[in-house]
């Protein structure tokens, strides 16, 4: 079959299941932390310091099994059921905060959940890839995140609406039947229409290649610009939320929060689905990273200035515009330096690690600068920190050091070949 679309096109198998599966992680994954934090101190009157210590232990685990469960993914040959696993991890970790929770089950409760979101992204991104391949896979992986992030707006609106008839123990029980209800729902895509080989980004023959010989000069630069976006992103949230809160003195900080996450999912939709057309046609995802950070510097410098609702709104519209892009960019770039090693989900988890360590480190920043420069001074410098990743990124993309090197994988069908739905 040719590339241009003659004859009939091969439909993705299962594309609802998986794409429902989407849905539901989305829904899951995107309030959990914030609202244990806020159980446990306003709910159980935990003292900060312990509940700090509760949220950095599930920091840890999330950050140091992303690589394991991408090591997982690529080894384990049933993608389903390894999910299945991570979505009852999820789910124990839910219920097990009932009542009052002590320190001990608290922790327990975020090695379960910490474990389950380090490994749930780069299962379905190995679903994802077994199903279409390399030329499919920006499309698809844009689909899964529009559905991740409706599913994010949708999760948000289901927890302040549980919140007004119920307790916070109401809302863990959503989260752990939403959890368990994804695990299922992904059996629906058939377990062997999910190639093994290609979706590891395997060779056409022989073994994945050793780990230490996956790590090359321009994948170091890209974790490193990667690391630099969300040390520069992370406390950007939390920071326009508190001046928006000082301005809307009616609503609580919880609620203008709320509404500030509701915001930027919702323009995270449409920018999600649009990135892969923006991909195919730049034929190099890498300039991306450039023009993210770039976007982020503006909102940065808004946000500092800005002393209206008006203005902290748009600075969420730009963020929700960069994350829609970056959210299909990222798994794309990750699968372009995986092609052909065989390592494509270990990558996925190590990029997944870094994530985190960015938003570690942006969040201990901020909160040392906040008492030295105060707020606005603050989003200067992390507009700053955007700026130069910006720079070291274009510069990198002009040299030819951030291109990605091109492996021969499995042959995939072509892109237009491929019916979406």
């Amino acid at each position: 079959m040719s590339g241009g679309g003659e004859g009939p096109k091969r439909p993705v198998p299962g594309l609802l299941p998986f794409l429902a599966a989407n849905f539901l992680a989305g829904d899951i994954q995107t309030g959990i932390m914030p609202l244990m934090s806020i159980d446990l101190l306003l709910g159980e009157h935990w003292r900060s310091r312990e509940v700090g210590l509760v949220l950095a232990f599930g920091s840890l685990v999330l950050l140091l099994f992303q690589p394991v469960a991408g090591h997982l993914a690529d080894r384990l040959a049933s993608k389903r059921a390894f999910f299945l696993v991570l979505a009852t991890s999820f789910a124990a970790g839910c219920l097990l905060l009932h009542g009052h929770p002590s320190l001990g089950r608290a922790l327990l409760a975020q090695l379960f959940l910490g474990v389950a979101q380090g490994g749930i992204m780069p299962v379905l991104g190995a679903v994802a890839m077994g199903l279409v391949g390399s030329e499919g896979f920006p499309r698809l992986t844009g689909q899964a995140q529009g559905a991740g992030h409706s599913g994010s707006v949708f999760g948000a609106a289901s927890v302040l609406l549980i919140a007004l008839h119920g307790s916070y123990f109401a809302i863990f029980v959503y989260y752990a039947l939403s959890s368990l209800l994804a695990g299922l729902i992904l059996f629906g895509v058939p377990g062997r229409a999910i190639d093994p080989r290609r979706a590891r980004e395997m060779a056409k023959e022989g073994e994945a290649l050793p780990v230490s010989r996956i790590f090359s000069p321009p994948l170091f630069l890209f974790l490193l610009v990667l690391l630099i976006f969300f040390v520069a992103n992370t406390a950007m949230l939390p920071l326009a939320g508190d001046k928006l809160s000082g301005i809307v003195l009616s609503e609580s900080p919880a609620r203008v929060m709320a509404f500030l996450v509701l915001v930027t999912q919702a323009v995270m939709v449409p920018f999600s689905l649009l990135a892969p057309s923006l991909v195919r046609r730049a034929k190099n995802g890498s300039v991306f990273l450039g023009l993210c950070l770039l976007v982020l510097a503006l909102r940065g410098g808004l946000l500092s200035e800005t002393q209206s609702a008006g203005g902290i709104l748009l600075g969420q519209v730009l963020d929700g515009t960069v994350m829609g892009i970056m959210s299909v960019v990222l798994p794309v770039l990750v699968a372009d330096f995986a092609r052909g090693t065989g390592r494509f989900n270990l990558l996925q988890g190590v990029a997944g690690a870094v994530v985190s360590a960015g938003a570690s480190l942006s969040q201990l920043l901020s909160g040392h600068l906040l008492d030295l420069l105060g707020p606005n001074q603050t989003l200067l410098v992390l507009s700053a920190v955007a700026l130069a990743g910006s720079l070291l990124a274009v510069l990198a993309f002009r040299s030819g050091v951030l291109s990605p090197p091109r492996e021969e994988a499995v042959p995939d069908p072509p892109d237009q070949d491929i019916d979406f739905g």
